[in-house]
C-alpha cells in the first residue's frame, strides 16, 4: 500500500470562517477518518495535543481547534530524549524554518490561552503566511515540515516532517524522514 499524508495546513490560511466547518468536513473528513482508523497504537496526548503513533503511521490532531490535523501513514520513529536535547531540536527546527528550509512550522505553547501559537506557512519561496509569534521557550507541541537542498541534522534526509511533544516528566520526538503522496482532496467532485 502507498503511504500518504493528510495536512490540513493550507485550509487554516485565511478560510471563510461562514462556510468553514462544511468546507473541512467535505475536503478532509473521510482522510482523517480512515488515517485514525488504521493509526492503532500509543498515545502520546498532553494537554493540547492527541497524538497517536502505530505500526501504520501516526497522527496529531489539536484539542482546542480539531481542524488542525496532520497524518502520515508511512514509516516514523519515536523517541524519548532529555530537555536539554528537547530545547535544541526546538531551536532546529525554528531555524529551519526561517533559514526557509522548511515548508511549514506550529508550535502550540499554553494550554490555557488558545492564541498562544505560531503557525507558519511557506506557500512560495517569496511568501508566507504567519500567525502568532514564537517564543525562545520549548512549546508544548511543535510540528516541522522539512522541506531543504540539503540534509538537515533534524532528520537527515532533505524533507520530512519532525514532531515534538512535551509530555509530563518526558519530551518525544517523532522523525518521519522523506514525503509521502498528499491525499488527493475532493476538489471538483459534485453530490
Amino acid at each position: 500500500m502507498t503511504s500518504f499524508e493528510v495536512n490540513t495546513d493550507v485550509a487554516l490560511i485565511d478560510p471563510d470562517w461562514d462556510v468553514f466547518q462544511e468546507e473541512h468536513e467535505r475536503r478532509f473528513g473521510l482522510a482523517i477518518s480512515y488515517v485514525k482508523s488504521i493509526v492503532q497504537g500509543q498515545s502520546f496526548d498532553n494537554s493540547v495535543m492527541n497524538v497517536r503513533v502505530g505500526d501504520q503511521g501516526f497522527y496529531v490532531q489539536s484539542k482546542n481547534f480539531p481542524a488542525a490535523f496532520f497524518g502520515d501513514t508511512g514509516s516514523s520513529t519515536i523517541e524519548l530524549v532529555s530537555e536539554e536535547d528537547a530545547r535544541a531540536v526546538v531551536f532546529e527546527a525554528v531555524a529551519a524554518y526561517r533559514a526557509g528550509d522548511a515548508a511549514s512550522l506550529t508550535c502550540v505553547y499554553s494550554e490555557t490561552n488558545p492564541g498562544d501559537v505560531f503557525f507558519g506557512y511557506r506557500l512560495n519561496d517569496d511568501e508566507r503566511y504567519e500567525l502568532g509569534f514564537l517564543r525562545t521557550g520549548v512549546p508544548l507541541h511543535l510540528r516541522v515540515m522539512l522541506e531543504s537542498e540539503n540534509d538537515n541534522e533534524l532528520l537527515s534526509e532533505k524533507k520530512g516532517v519532525l514532531i515534538y511533544q512535551r509530555l509530563e516528566n518526558q519530551h518525544l520526538l517523532i522523525k518521519a524522514p522523506g514525503r509521502r503522496q498528499p491525499f488527493l482532496l475532493l476538489e471538483g467532485i459534485e453530490d
